[in-house]
């Protein structure tokens, strides 16, 4: 199986001394190479596969990364790549074009997101497809985005019925496809369309649970016909609290037989920077739920062969609506409650924000307008305080829904 990468070929130099930057293509007999326009101007610009030392570095790593990605999405559809170097090399170079066409981008783009394992936001990426095609047609370019296209989508939107959640959706789906077009190298705008353009705001879900209903959630014994599928729900609800709102995509794939659980939130993977990988340590009331379902290799079975992670959500969030129907819930029931509800919590304590958001796993937003984060780094120790003060808090019914943080209990004078 043929592998690409970016190259450099030091015995190579142009006349003018500098170094062109090449597509490499190896197989398991030689390698075969695919120029590109970049070039450095000495060899000590290039290290480990990457531009530095360079004016324009940061602008040609980037095309280069989307070049890379292009011809591999390529390679991927080749009928049989278990040929010579320079056969691998033609296929490329007759199967690359660069479509500046909206329909033919987002398709290879949602095809590239399910790749990676993010199969709910590809599915989510269609339906905003979907929209987009209906309000410009099937011969809208990249490069027609502009300012007054996005005010032309959002009167689409809301003239179709769509609220400002909804639309704020899709609108973040439609700057997520247009960054990572300019990303890739395949549309360059000379002013960004979002530059000056406002999303609308989305209403934020009020969906916390208080804490004698999540007592009555955890302590509920279901009976009956839905008695398996209830239980299911209910245990991935607290166990999602235990482990600070662990999204259910990231739980599914986790390893969970050891002392504690390690992940990269999925939903954040792509944007957040510096230190993406999440670990805490599993808390007691975790591990009894986990034991329940523990397979051999470490992951989590609850018995049902969906093929597809979308249809075990599905099935997931039925059932914590139905519950929340039954147990007389003054708001409705669903995965996502367990995330905010522990936030809610933690905040009730006067957890600090920095810490929530490390052990949520959290983009850590306006970052640059909190310079005080360059100062520290919150460590797992500091997140399973976190927790394990949260769980307790949670299982304490006789405390006053909003108590006085510890640690400003010596700064108030109660009259």
């Amino acid at each position: 199986m043929a592998s690409l990468s970016l190259t450099v070929i030091k015995s190579r130099p142009n006349k003018d001394g500098s170094f062109g930057i090449k597509i490499q293509i190896t197989t398991t007999d030689r390698a075969a190479w695919i120029p590109t326009r970049f070039k450095i101007d000495n060899i000590k610009q290039w290290k480990d596969g990457r531009v530095v030392k360079h004016p324009d570095a940061d602008y040609m790593n980037r095309k280069l990364r989307g070049l890379l990605i292009a011809y591999e999405d390529i390679l991927d559809e080749m009928p049989n790549p278990n040929v010579p170097a320079t056969e691998v090399k033609a296929y490329l170079e007759s199967h690359f074009h660069k479509s500046d066409s909206l329909k033919d981008y987002a398709e290879a783009y949602i095809v590239r997101l399910n790749k990676e394992n993010r199969a709910s936001y590809a599915q989510n990426m269609g339906y905003t497809l979907k929209y987009l095609l209906e309000c410009f047609g099937e011969s809208m370019s990249l490069q027609q985005f502009t300012p007054s296209a996005l005010t032309l989508f959002e009167k689409h939107l809301r003239k179709g019925g769509s609220s400002d959640t909804t639309i704020n959706i899709r609108m973040s789906h439609l700057k997520a496809l247009l960054n990572a077009a300019v990303n890739d190298g395949t549309v360059e705008y000379k002013v960004f369309p979002f530059r000056n353009y406002k999303i609308p705001t989305k209403a934020v879900r009020d969906i916390c649970i208080s804490k004698e209903e999540l007592r009555k959630l955890r302590e509920a014994e279901f009976k009956g016909i839905s008695e398996r599928r209830h239980t299911v729900a209910r245990d991935l609800f607290m166990l999602s609290f235990y482990c600070a709102g662990i999204n259910l995509t990231d739980l599914m794939d986790a390893r969970l037989d050891g002392d504690t659980i390690t992940f990269v939130r999925k939903k954040t993977a792509t944007k957040k920077q510096g230190e993406k990988e999440v670990s805490i340590t599993i808390q007691p009331e975790a591990r009894v739920i986990i034991d329940k379902y523990l397979t051999e290799d470490g992951k989590l079975d609850f018995g049902y062969n969906y093929s597809q992670y979308e249809q075990f959500r599905s099935f997931v969030t039925k059932g914590l609506n139905k519950i929340g129907e039954e147990l007389g819930f003054e708001k409705k029931l669903m995965y996502y409650s367990a995330r905010k509800t522990f936030v809610q919590f933690g905040t009730n304590l006067g957890i600090p924000l920095y810490i929530l958001e490390y052990a949520i796993g959290q983009t850590i937003k306006d970052k640059n307008n909190r310079p005080i984060h360059d100062y520290f780094k919150v460590m797992r120790p500091q997140a399973d305080m976190a927790i394990r003060t949260i769980i307790s808090y949670s299982m304490d019914m006789d405390e006053e829904e909003t108590p006085i943080p510890e640690w400003a209990r010596k700064y108030i004078t109660k009259s």
